[in-house]
């Protein structure tokens, strides 16, 4: 692994590369608001954009990205002069609890899972209490001209989450507060919460290396990110 290197980040990491790294080895560290999630191709161009800058640095030679495949809004970025590391991982709840395979036995025990985490919680979208003021925001800013749309949209939003039975905290941090908002949401909602206690070994990877072929896509320069990982139930 390189000594020096960029690294793009979502916010949704905040807490945990703040928190958990001390004398980080990245030369440089982008955040990119969690937001993005919600518009892939936004997202795409985002990273895209971010890459094409960083390229221009002499001081490294790869570009990694704490973000998982999240709805393949990662796919065909490319990288330029440098290589482009990314973890194969559906999204970051698998990177926050270490593995894949640990992701897919929580939602084979029970599909009806939802996640939470510290950094999805901090906006205060996940299902809870605080989640229709969140939409009311969010799609007004969508459909400024269209407020009876808005109110249908946010109506339509509870049926979403009606096959849903179970919070999921995962957490690397040991945020109380966090914790607290998940079991308020779980109340809410009527769903029994259950804690995962996260497993930092694949970020930590990501920070320090190895990069092994069988948890992180190398992308050489002048290729780009392809889907490249397993498929895991949607939230």
């Amino acid at each position: 692994m390189n000594a020096g290197y960029a690294l793009i980040a979502c916010d949704v990491f905040a807490d945990e590369l703040s928190g958990l790294f001390v004398d980080p080895p990245w030369r440089d560290l982008v955040f990119l608001q969690m937001g993005l999630h919600d518009y892939p191709d936004k997202l795409r161009t985002s990273v895209q954009a971010i890459v094409d800058t960083l390229d221009a640095d002499g001081r490294f030679d790869h570009i990694a990205l704490a973000y998982g495949m999240c709805g393949n809004g990662l796919v065909g970025v490319q990288a330029r002069s440098k290589s482009l590391v990314i973890p194969k991982a559906h999204d970051c709840i698998s990177i926050l609890l270490g593995s894949a395979e640990r992701h897919e036995a929580i939602l084979k025990a029970n599909p009806a899972t939802y996640f939470y985490s510290p950094g999805w919680i901090r906006n205060r979208r996940v299902p809870g209490p605080d989640r229709e003021h969140w939409l009311k925001s969010f799609y007004t800013e969508r459909y400024p001209d269209d407020p009876d749309l808005v109110d249908d949209l946010i109506a339509a939003d509870v049926s979403v989450f009606s096959h849903h039975n179970c919070a999921a905290y995962v957490d690397l941090t040991n945020d109380r507060r966090a914790r607290c908002y998940c079991e308020n949401c779980a109340g809410f909602m009527g769903w029994q919460m259950t804690q995962h206690t996260g497993d930092a070994s694949w970020l930590q990877a990501l920070v320090r290396g190895p990069w092994s072929s069988d948890k992180f896509q190398i992308v050489a320069p002048g290729e780009s990110i392809v889907a490249a990982c397993s498929q895991l139930s949607m939230q």
